[in-house]
């Protein structure tokens, strides 16, 4: 489902990560580990093609990656003037698939938070949306950055259920610097 062969990138006269290479194919769950700073979060820009390498290649998934690539992470914003609602039926359209809002909402704990306006959501209740927009067109390949972060109790537990979701129908990478994110993998990486 995906190949990362000798995949580095460097700013300047540093190396970020060097010589990073793994397969992954249905069913495995890949925690990428590190503290902050370790380039966790540029790996996976890097895998998706959103950064590029300095070395080596990564292969995603054939077809479109606005479908066959779900990503979520701490950096990326909700539009404060759009709701739920509004979010899921934006983003399906644009990527051509089903908008799935109630749903998806439903899934990850915001029915009740449907056409409340993004901008007056919690910060947990906007990664939970993150998480719905993510996983849209079920994706071959889910990608997730930081994705407990600002979660409650009941936020990890639909966290976990939608990753062994995933491993059923794909596979998923998951960067954390928590520890106990750790039980939703099998495979794991640490950049230190």
């Amino acid at each position: 489902m995906i190949a990362v062969e000798s995949l580095g990138k460097r700013f300047g006269d540093r190396w970020i990560f060097r010589g990073i290479s793994f397969e992954l194919g249905r069913g495995d769950r890949l925690i990428v580990l590190g503290k902050n700073g370790a380039g966790k979060s540029t790996l996976l820009k890097t895998i998706l093609g959103l950064a590029e390498p300095t070395e080596g290649t990564a292969r995603l998934p054939e077809g479109d990656p606005r479908n066959s690539v779900g990503y979520s992470s701490m950096d990326m914003t909700v539009y404060p003037f759009l709701t739920p609602r509004e979010h899921l039926d934006m983003a399906g359209q644009l990527r051509g698939c089903a908008p799935r809002t109630d749903e998806l909402l439903g899934r990850v704990g915001l029915a009740e938070a449907t056409d409340r306006l993004s901008g007056q959501l919690s910060t947990g209740m906007r990664a939970r949306l993150k998480l719905a927009l993510a996983m849209q067109a079920e994706p071959s390949l889910l990608v997730l950055d930081e994705p407990g972060a600002g979660l409650d109790e009941q936020g990890r537990r639909v966290l976990d259920l939608i990753v062994e979701e995933q491993a059923r129908r794909g596979c998923a990478i998951v960067a954390t610097n928590d520890p106990g994110e750790r039980r939703l993998g099998n495979l794991e990486l640490d950049l230190g």
